[in-house]
This record gives structure tokens, sequence and C-alpha cells, in this order.
């Protein structure tokens, strides 16, 4: 059995509201339109996102975010009609070297004004039906405990979370093997 390359990845995704939107696979032309929903982030959202006031991406973070191999590095860029550029980002990386069972931690920029509407959600689910077809069995986020939206993500995902707490982070690990979850 083949692989399918999600290189070409796209789907409908919706807001809470029913509002839709179309998500697709990131790529390499797309380093502006990251760029772009970067700086329309305010410092807080770029702050839950890379745990550092981020004043601006590097050309080599923003060849990292564009250059994927869509295996063990894969991004979805999600794309509101009537919305000028991307308005979030979701991507799951493999934790390196691998470990058994394969897993990867799954990261989202969503845009301030599409925040608590479902986007992530959305690229969660479609993040998830792509690493179960590259065989990845669980995913993984790091998160800053007072980001109570993304939290809340991961809380109604449906998935079974092991939580673990540091001193400035929450952890979550869950399986991503069980194709029951209704999302």
């Amino acid at each position: 059995m083949s692989i399918p390359d999600h290189r070409e990845y796209r789907a409908l995704g919706y807001l809470i509201d029913g509002t839709p939107f179309f998500v697709r696979a990131l790529r390499e032309w797309d380093r502006d339109a990251v760029l772009e929903l970067f700086e329309r982030s305010s410092q807080q959202s770029r702050y839950f996102r890379y745990f550092e006031t981020k004043r601006t991406l590097s050309d080599a973070e923003l060849d990292y975010y564009t250059r994927l191999d869509f295996f063990r590095h894969v991004a979805l860029a999600a794309e509101a009609p009537d919305e000028e550029g991307i308005i979030a980002v979701g991507r799951y990386i493999e934790v390196q070297p691998p470990v058994d069972p394969r897993r990867a931690e799954v990261a989202f920029l969503v845009r301030d004004d599409f925040q608590g509407r479902g986007v992530a959600t959305q690229l969660l689910k479609h993040l998830i039906r792509i690493a179960r077809d590259n065989g990845i069995q669980q995913f993984e986020a790091e998160m800053l405990p007072s980001n109570t939206k993304m939290v809340e993500v991961f809380d109604h995902s449906g998935y079974e979370l092991k939580r673990s707490r540091e001193p400035d982070s929450l952890r979550v690990v869950f399986p991503i093997h069980d194709e029951r979850i209704p999302f």
C-alpha cells in the first residue's frame, strides 16, 4: 500500500458558525503569506505560539516553515472567502530522533480575529488525517497554561489526553489512531 502524497491537499473546513473556509497544503511559495500572518498577529499570539516575544521571522525560519516534505513535516494553510491572505497555519513535525510509537508535535498560529472560531480545531482534524496516512501514531503539543483557547482545542478534541506540567508550560500527548473520534 502506498502513502498518499499530500502536497496538493485541499479540503473544506467550517467555522463554529458554519461559515466555510479552505484548507490546503502550505507550499514554498507561501513565504510572504506566512510572514504576513505572523506580522498581523498580536504580540500575545506570537508569544503563545513561539514562547518568546518575536518581532519577525528570519529567512531561515521562513525556509523551514515552508519547505516541507509532507511526511515528517506537514503544514496546512486556512484561507477564508473574502479575506486576504492566510488566516491560520497548522503544522506537525515528527519528533526527532523518531520514537516508538511515532509521534509528532503539532502547533498552530491563528490570526487574532479568527481565534476561538474553530479554525485550529478543523486544522487539527485535517492534520490527523494526514498524519495517520504517514504512520504517525501520536500527537503532542506544548503550550502556555494561559493559552486557554489552545488548551480548549485539545480538551474538546475527543482524544484521551495525557498531560504533564512543566514550570512554564503544559504538554499534552494523545494517540490519533482512533478513527471513531467524531470531529
